[in-house]
């Protein structure tokens, strides 16, 4: 829509720069925000010079308590109207919980649900106000199951779902529109391949890059999906995690997920 703007955190790299670049090619104006880098502002100049769009950027650290106010009060100092919220920023890691350092705990769960729920309460009364206006939420398959060494992360994924959800049944009935995504094995780095490639087989069925993903997932919002799992592999482990029992699902994460712990 002319005149307003898509939101997308982290949005330098990875995931997120490839949904700014899909959101670019369907003619939506930018907002990009990430942690301050030289990334960010090359992202910027990529999109702006590829496509015929305005293309603005907010860097942010989200870990920072004050972030979301600041990108939110930043917007509106700016007059940029936000219709399409996609919180897509996240940290992660494959690690024993007793090895963790306390302050990487604590980064996951600022950024994946702390960040994530104040930037959707900030930004909701203004997106109540436009027509057709949108929330996107990046989950995970891991927010489906309790994951061994990787356990905050896993259960931050959990909230996130929980929370899109419940959003969701609040909001119906509204102009917005709340959308949760589920991915899984999406290629968005390095660290994340080497981790994707220590699963062999499995991680190469599940394995998609972030370009496939970003059109999967814009596709899905515009068809009304609410709700969304690519790839038919993940689609099917998310059937299986309801119906075998536990101590099953459990003993099989942790085989399958102690083989990332030397990836770190």
């Amino acid at each position: 829509m002319e005149g307003f703007y898509t939101l997308i955190t982290g949005s330098s790299s990875g995931i997120g720069k490839a949904l700014a670049i899909e959101c670019a090619k369907r003619n939506m104006n930018l907002i990009l925000t990430s942690r301050p880098s030289e990334r960010l502002t090359s992202t910027v100049k990529e999109i702006s010079t590829a496509f015929n769009v305005d293309v603005k950027s907010f860097a942010a650290d989200l870990k920072d308590i004050d972030a979301p106010e600041k990108i939110y009060k930043w917007c509106k100092s700016q007059d940029l109207k936000v219709n399409y919220l996609i919180n897509n920023a996240g940290t992660t890691g494959t690690f024993p919980f007793d090895k963790c350092d306390p302050s990487y705990l604590d980064s996951i769960i600022i950024v994946n649900m702390r960040a994530l729920t104040l930037l959707t309460r900030y930004f909701l009364p203004d997106l109540k106000t436009y027509p057709g206006a949108r929330i996107l939420n990046i989950g995970s398959m891991s927010g489906f199951f309790p994951l061994p060494y990787k356990g905050v992360y896993a259960a931050s994924k959990a909230y996130v779902h929980s929370f899109t959800r419940s959003l969701q049944a609040e909001l119906k009935g509204t102009s917005v529109r709340v959308y949760l995504s589920a991915p899984n094995g999406v290629d968005s780095n390095p660290l994340t391949s080497e981790r994707i490639n220590k699963h062999k087989l499995v991680g190469r069925l599940v394995k998609m890059s972030t370009e496939s993903y970003a059109i999967y997932t814009l596709n899905q919002v515009e068809r009304g999906n609410s709700f969304h799992i690519p790839r038919f592999s993940n689609k099917l482990l998310f059937a299986l995690s309801r119906i075998l029992p536990d101590r099953i699902i459990i003993k099989l994460l942790k085989g399958e997920f102690s083989k990332e712990l030397d990836s770190e």
